[in-house]
């Protein structure tokens, strides 16, 4: 596995974003869209939490 990829899965996985192991031991293979998705709204979540004060 190259390098970059590695690093890139570790730190995934260190902040919670990807969370299913069967994506995280094929990172050259496709996944689907609801994965991708998954992962960004997990991402949103971590940057802006819901419910979060305004001020």
């Amino acid at each position: 596995m190259d390098q970059k990829i590695a690093d890139i899965i570790r730190k995934a996985k260190a902040q919670g974003i990807i969370k299913d192991p069967q994506w995280l031991d094929k990172p050259d293979e496709p996944v689907p869209l609801w994965v991708v998705l998954e992962a960004l709204l997990e991402l949103i979540e971590k940057l802006d939490p819901p419910n979060r004060p305004f001020d």
